[in-house]
């Protein structure tokens, strides 16, 4: 895996999909509402922006190690069908 990954990526290591994942981050305090990264995710390093030249546009991607730790830590499992929220898969 790689040191930063998209919330897709984080997706697939838990079994849902990147919207769940973004529920999920904004669950933890590690994403804000309107979808931008928090200030707790900026300042501890859990996220940096990065620039895509197909698309011209810049968007987070989520520091593996640490994000799938808070995760783990907060979910309590690491299946997304044990999680309720997994269910949903949007």
């Amino acid at each position: 895996m790689f040191e930063f990954v998209t919330q897709t990526q984080l997706g697939r290591r838990f079994g849902v999909t990147s919207h769940v994942i973004g529920r999920w981050l904004v669950t933890i305090g590690l994403r804000n509402r309107d979808k931008t990264p928090s200030e707790r995710a900026i300042d501890g390093g859990f996220v940096k922006q990065h620039y895509d030249d197909d698309r011209g546009i810049w968007f987070p991607v989520w520091h593996a190690e640490k994000t799938i730790a808070a995760l783990e830590e907060s979910l309590c499992c690491r299946g997304g069908a044990q999680n309720p929220e997994a269910e949903k898969g949007t």
